[in-house]
């Protein structure tokens, strides 16, 4: 079930009659997903490529207001007002609610509730105790569910997250987007030091902003965040290394930490340059 508290189905809705066009359920939540990113960044040509897939005769004959590109629209208007009403992770509750009916989605996030009292139990310190800005870690982050209840308490923080699942790392950079944190979020393996894509969140008086880094920003940051997540990995049991990814990434991800002096040191200078 989706995460208690977050009503989403008006929103489920409007996506399920993009569905119900011939579209797989994934297929239209990542299309969803890659779209609101794309807007965001102001990047027209993939995001008509996106939509050339929802051009066929029979969707484009629908009135104004009901073609795909219409109801797209309409579920991130819908997102952003829910977003508003209940100041919680939607996106993560809207794809745990989507996905149940269908294999493509396969895994739920860490609930609200958990990630509030990790985020109340760990490490982080007062600001008034350090003059360092204070950086959150999540080296499986979902959705970005812990890095947004971090947030909350500590709103000058320099947030991080990495997953190895494309989808649910576009839905951590957009909602480090709308909650408008500074963040990275890596798309990649945390536990083999993989990087293959990440986008920054930055913050300001008029809201987040998102951007794509390029390949050499990627690796720049790559050697930054290395030793945080290499010493993240060695802080795990000896008996999670014969566990599944699918069990490896749940224990990840309820392990949020500051990073060392040094290694905050490192990637608030990458910050600086960028």
């Amino acid at each position: 079930m989706a995460s208690p508290h977050v009503d989403v189905d008006d929103l489920v809705a409007t996506l399920k009659q993009i569905r119900q066009r011939g579209h797989s359920a994934h297929t239209v939540f990542r299309d969803w997903v890659d779209l609101m990113l794309y807007a965001l960044q102001r990047r027209d040509e993939p995001y008509l490529e996106v939509l050339d897939d929802y051009r066929e005769r029979a969707d484009m004959d629908q009135p104004d207001g009901q073609r795909s590109a219409d109801l797209f629209a309409t579920a991130f208007g819908q997102l952003q007002e829910r977003m508003a009403e209940t100041d919680t992770d939607v996106l993560g509750a809207v794809y745990e609610e989507y996905g149940i009916s269908s294999d493509a989605f396969g895994q739920h996030f860490t609930p609200h509730t958990v990630c509030e009292m990790m985020a109340e139990i760990s490490g982080i310190v007062d600001d008034s105790e350090t003059d360092d800005r204070q950086t959150v870690l999540d080296p499986a982050c979902g959705s970005g569910r812990m890095l947004l209840v971090s947030g909350r308490r500590h709103p000058e923080a320099l947030f991080v997250g990495q997953d190895k699942d494309p989808l649910c790392a576009k839905m951590a950079a957009l909602n480090c987007c709308f909650f408008n944190l500074d963040a990275y979020i890596v798309q990649g393996d945390s536990l083999t030091i993989d990087y293959q894509r990440a986008w920054q969140t930055s913050h300001s008086p008029m809201g987040g902003s998102v951007r794509e880094l390029d390949e050499d920003e990627i690796e720049g940051l790559r050697d930054s965040l290395t030793p945080a997540f290499e010493n993240t990995a060695e802080e795990r049991p000896p008996d999670d290394a014969g566990q599944d990814s699918e069990r490896q990434e749940e224990s990840a991800s309820v392990s949020v930490s500051t990073l060392s002096g040094g290694e905050q040191a490192s990637l608030l200078a990458f910050d600086r340059d960028h």
